[in-house]
């Protein structure tokens, strides 16, 4: 496994998403883990007013041979809701706090190749937005989104590269009509410690609607492993564009069973 680096989860765009790429060994043998993470971000996303967004997602993941399940299902918390964790606009005139059950992701990935083809690590990745979160509260778009993505992963000595490239199909809220982006990551990952990796990847995006911007942001990202079955992941976030957030971080405690 290259970090199972979930740098943005709100990005998923990455990682939270949004949370940017991971890429999996064919696993020898079936394992499921666990985490639970905290993602704050805020920025005023070219409206002038801040909006704030704390994203707390619980995901289960399960890994047998070549195939990678996942689902997230998450808990938010916006003030001043401007943009969706997605990064999607949001429909309603919601001006105050809103919190509640946010949109449930699913994915199924699948490794193409497993690193022992000229070390390239290769994956399938399809996943589905879930609408469960309350679109009257601008805590979603009340839609269900799909996207489809390769990741892929080589080592350079005691530096791996990694990349992204996807495309979403947004559900269109009414009164709406919603671009269908393509997205892309690109990073870097190289261990300091025999427990410790630390790396940074950049993330791009098409604008959603003709009026908005493209994502644009970078996130500086630690990996820790506490033992083998506990590790920790902490981040910070720097937005370069209106539809991206200002700044922000979180982290994600993972536990392998």
């Amino acid at each position: 496994m290259t970090g199972d680096l979930q740098v943005n989860l709100k990005t998923k765009r990455t990682l939270l998403a949004t949370l940017l790429a991971s890429l999996t060994l064919p696993a020898l043998a079936d394992e499921f883990s666990t985490s639970i993470g905290m993602d704050y971000s805020q920025g005023d996303y070219g409206t002038g007013t801040t909006s704030e967004i704390w994203y707390v997602p619980v995901v289960g993941k399960y890994e047998t041979g070549p195939m990678t399940y996942k689902l997230t299902v998450p808990w938010l918390r916006i003030t001043n809701p401007s943009v969706g964790p997605d990064g999607e606009p949001l429909q309603g005139g919601c001006e105050s706090t809103e919190s509640g059950l946010g949109d449930t992701v699913a994915s199924a990935g699948y490794a193409m190749l497993d690193g022992s083809q000229g070390g390239v690590l290769l994956d399938l990745v399809g996943k589905v937005k879930l609408p469960t979160a309350d679109e009257d509260k601008c805590l979603g778009t009340g839609e269900t989104d799909y996207s489809a993505q390769i990741d892929v992963a080589k080592a350079f000595g005691p530096v791996t590269g990694f990349a992204t490239l996807g495309w979403k199909k947004f559900g269109d809220p009414s009164g709406s009509d919603f671009d269908d982006p393509v997205y892309a990551s690109l990073g870097f990952t190289t261990k300091v410690a025999v427990a410790t990796t630390v790396g940074a990847a950049y993330d791009w995006r098409q604008k959603v609607i003709s009026t908005g911007d493209e994502i644009q942001e970078l996130t500086l990202f630690v990996s820790q492993r506490l033992n083998e079955a506990w590790k920790v992941q902490l981040y910070a976030i720097k937005g370069f564009s209106d539809a991206s957030p200002d700044a922000g971080g979180g982290l994600l405690l993972s536990h392998i069973f």
